[in-house]
């Protein structure tokens, strides 16, 4: 089972583009891009040497706030979900982004 601690503490993949982050996606059974999560930085490893072609990508653990602040942010882009150890074909879990932030108190419930 997964440790929820983990969960709240993942390893994320991202470069500077353009002088501004941008956070590794994983696109969902033919539909949106979600935010990309990890439990380890081999899995983020892993997936940045099989599936972001585009160099300057690194592994990153940063602290819980910081990790709440990216997804409010990729939420505020239209970016709704985040999935946790994607590969090329599945991820463990998808997390609708806007109940995550419900949850911790940094959304407002929708109308």
């Amino acid at each position: 089972m997964t440790n929820t601690a983990d969960e709240l503490n993942p390893f994320l993949v991202v470069r500077v583009r353009d002088g501004r982050a941008e956070f590794a996606r994983w696109r969902v059974n033919d539909g949106p891009d979600a935010l990309a999560l990890f439990l380890t930085a081999a899995g983020a490893s892993a997936y940045a040497r099989e599936s972001l072609a585009e160099p300057g990508w690194q592994v990153v653990r940063p602290p819980r706030t910081s990790v709440l602040e990216v997804l409010r942010a990729c939420f505020a882009a239209g970016v709704t979900l985040a999935v946790l150890d994607p590969d090329g074909a599945k991820a463990k879990r998808v997390f609708p982004i806007g109940e995550v932030l419900q949850a911790v108190g940094m959304a407002a419930p929708p109308h």
